[in-house]
């Protein structure tokens, strides 16, 4: 008998499973991360997010692993290559309570390896769709980024960021520059494309919350092995 598909664990059932680990009561959790006992709840129903910084301080009460918390999967496995997490691009925006993973992606996983100078279950791929980015990375591209927390790295001017930005229950991923300008710190796009021209503040403001999740280490070009030949195939093994 074949084994049943086992759906991935949502972030709410993950949520509740690292409270129920830690023998938690929702009450406890939120005294905890200074949040409200329904605010738990919802996060456990799945009706709303939590922000990024609130899932640091819940793994960190819970002593459950960020990573696994923030994006599912298992640490330590022999599974040969890179999750791809998501994808980045400017204006796509989807629901901000979903699990943004690579689930979805007709390519969960793709061959490349750990850079030895990070913690290798720290390190994902996000693919790039449209023109968002393309000084950098073309359409379909690949960024090779460390989660900051996972990974224990802090963003430097100059690096290139993966940046979440949550409004009105909607969330879109994206990668940027991070540059200290006039006094503040904001997020140049790097696109030769005149509709992703406009810095974003770190910060955000009320209505928005702007992350900076993962710092860009590589990217990465997959390339088809059999492509269109302009003249018929010649095997140059082949001998007469």
């Amino acid at each position: 008998m074949d084994d049943e598909y086992v759906a991935p664990m949502e972030l709410n059932a993950r949520i509740f499973k690292a409270r129920s680990d830690a023998k938690m009561t929702q009450e406890d959790l939120a005294n905890a991360v200074h949040k409200t006992r329904s605010a738990v709840a919802q996060w456990e129903k799945g009706e709303i997010r939590p922000r990024h910084a609130t899932l640091v301080a819940i793994a960190n009460v819970t002593k459950a692993d960020f990573y696994w918390l923030l994006n599912g999967g298992e640490i330590g496995t022999d599974k040969v290559g890179l999750r791809v997490v998501g994808e980045v691009a400017a204006g796509l925006w989807r629901e901000g309570n979903a699990d943004f993973t690579g689930k979805n992606l007709n390519t969960p996983t793709q061959p490349v390896a750990a850079h030895p100078d990070y913690p290798p279950h720290a390190q994902r791929l996000y693919k790039v769709i449209g023109t968002s980015i393309n000084r950098v990375a073309d359409d379909g591209e690949y960024l090779h980024a460390v989660d900051i927390f996972a990974g224990d790295i802090k963003p430097e001017q100059g690096d290139l960021v993966i940046v979440r930005r949550l409004e009105h229950g909607k969330a879109e991923y994206t990668a940027k520059t991070l540059a200290f300008a006039e006094g503040e710190w904001v997020l140049r796009p790097e696109s030769f494309d005149p509709e992703w021209q406009q810095d974003i503040k770190v910060e955000g403001n009320e209505d928005v919350e702007v992350t900076i999740t993962d710092v860009v280490i590589a990217k990465w070009s997959p390339i088809a092995r059999r492509r269109p030949l302009a003249k018929p195939f010649v095997d140059p093994f082949h001998k007469v």
